[in-house]
């Protein structure tokens, strides 16, 4: 096991590159089931073959924020002693992913402040990027992460 990191060995400037993930029918399918996103363009192929923007069914915006969560998770709250997800301050969705595309994240750790003693906050943007180079989704990152005063909780 990696050593825990805390909030005051994170740096801003660290860049990671995530393994690539497969989007999948099924990952649509069961995302659709957990939440209700059924909008006939994540699972009408005869409507989306139809839309003037796409050209197949095509994952939801938030499936995709939820792929960028685990990149960022791998990056960087994977190994940090004690973390949260503290939110979004932006996202943007830049262009669409159809089942069978791969993404990876690129995270770039952007600010680190601290919150408290016991907590700081590290800002990080995270894209995901398709194996044909193009940038599909943008997210402004917040995490909560322990200082070594906190991490022994």
């Amino acid at each position: 096991m990696n050593e825990q990191r805390v909030f005051e060995a994170i740096e801003t400037g660290e860049e990671y590159e995530t393994d690539g993930r497969t989007v999948t029918d099924a990952d649509m399918r069961l995302f659709a089931g957990a939440t209700g996103a059924t909008d006939p363009i994540h699972v009408d192929r005869e409507y989306a073959d139809a839309h003037p923007l796409v050209d197949d069914v095509v994952a939801q915006g938030t499936l995709l924020l939820a792929i960028a969560d685990g990149f960022v998770v791998d990056a960087i709250a994977g190994d940090a002693a004690l973390s949260m997800n503290y939110g979004h301050d932006e996202v943007r969705y830049l262009d669409s992913v159809s089942p069978g595309e791969t993404v990876h994240g690129e995270v770039v750790v952007t600010e680190t402040e601290h919150r408290d003693e016991e907590w700081g906050i590290v800002r990080a943007t995270a894209e995901l990027v398709t194996t044909d180079g193009k940038t599909v989704l943008v997210d402004e990152h917040r995490l909560l992460v322990a200082t070594a005063a906190h991490s022994e909780v």
